[in-house]
């Protein structure tokens, strides 16, 4: 056993976790937390993932993993570049062979360009002589004749009994009555989401939000790397207790973005905060400049459906 395994064992034990218990907090695969502990490090996926394992293997101890990493770096195996391999030379006959069929591909794809133009001015002056003689010509059966003020629309006078049309002003305000009357009610207007934070517990803040049917979390990392987790809380039923099913856990790069949209609450564990930027709803979510993890949980509140 390395002596970073039996600092990570000693912590562990020191707390008072098993196996299975570190493997349900940080969400890594028991055999890998035995592998790191071991210092077996050929078992783990690749060496990208080892610095990310051991960091949140720390924190779920109660070990700063900075401070860990630092003491221990050298011993823990660094992050290899593949070496590209070294291109193959061709023959000059597959080379002037390529370079012909180059020309021939050029050539036709040249003319098939040239017959798409031709093709489509063909057809705009098909359709404008086509519509230029639809234009001009005359339907004989049309003929002009005389219509009355009512049928061109124009209003008449009221006779000496006051029966008649009625006004314009009567009229426009007509269909305004009746729609204050029989005509359907204007929809409300659509709630802007809300999210706050209702309490602080230990490492973990809880958030609320409200005037949304989900939750849409969205990752910025402007730092150099950062590892995230997300579990999705399925609350408690008369069957079960609430459990947490992992969504996606990974370790991002700078630059990296990346959008989950849950129908439920959300946990997440940020492992370096002041490396991200987190958004829930389009509400920025303080992580702090801390460099230990930190632990979010934002509980969606669904409206209630309208009676």
């Amino acid at each position: 056993m390395s002596d970073l395994g039996q600092l990570l064992k000693k912590a562990r034990l020191e707390k008072g976790l098993s196996m299975e218990e570190l493997e349900e907090r940080t969400k890594i695969r028991k055999r890998y937390l035995e592998a790191i502990e071991e210092g077996d490090y050929k078992i783990l996926p690749g060496n990208f993932y080892v610095r990310a394992f051991i960091k949140s293997y720390a924190e779920t101890v109660g070990l700063d993993p900075n401070e860990v990493l630092g003491l221990y770096g050298n011993a823990i195996p660094k992050t290899t570049v593949e070496a590209t391999a070294e291109p193959i030379r061709r023959k000059r006959s597959d080379v002037r062979r390529t370079e012909k069929l180059s020309k021939w591909a050029s050539n036709i794809l040249m003319l098939s360009f040239i017959l798409l133009i031709l093709g489509i001015i063909y057809y705009f002056i098909g359709v404008s002589y086509k519509g230029g003689e639809a234009n001009s010509q005359v339907n004989p059966n049309d003929k002009i004749t005389e219509k009355k003020p009512d049928e061109l629309g124009m209003p008449t006078a009221q006779n000496e009994g006051g029966e008649g049309e009625p006004d314009s002003d009567s009229a426009s305000l007509a269909p305004q009555q009746g729609a204050s009357d029989g005509g359907q009610a204007t929809p409300p207007p659509q709630q802007t989401p809300v999210v706050t934070l209702s309490r602080s517990e230990g490492n973990v803040d809880y958030y609320t939000a409200t005037n949304a049917d989900t939750l849409t979390v969205q990752l910025t990392v402007t730092g150099e790397e950062c590892w995230l987790s997300i579990d999705k809380i399925v609350p408690a039923t008369a069957d079960r207790k609430q459990e947490k099913l992992l969504i996606e856990q990974k370790l991002y790069k700078k630059g990296d973005t990346r959008e989950w949209v849950s129908d439920a609450s959300v946990y997440i564990n940020v492992g370096f905060p002041p490396a991200a930027q987190l958004t829930v709803n389009g509400v920025p979510i303080d992580l702090g400049q801390v460099k230990a993890s930190k632990k979010v949980q934002i509980d969606l509140q669904k409206p209630a459906p309208p009676a």
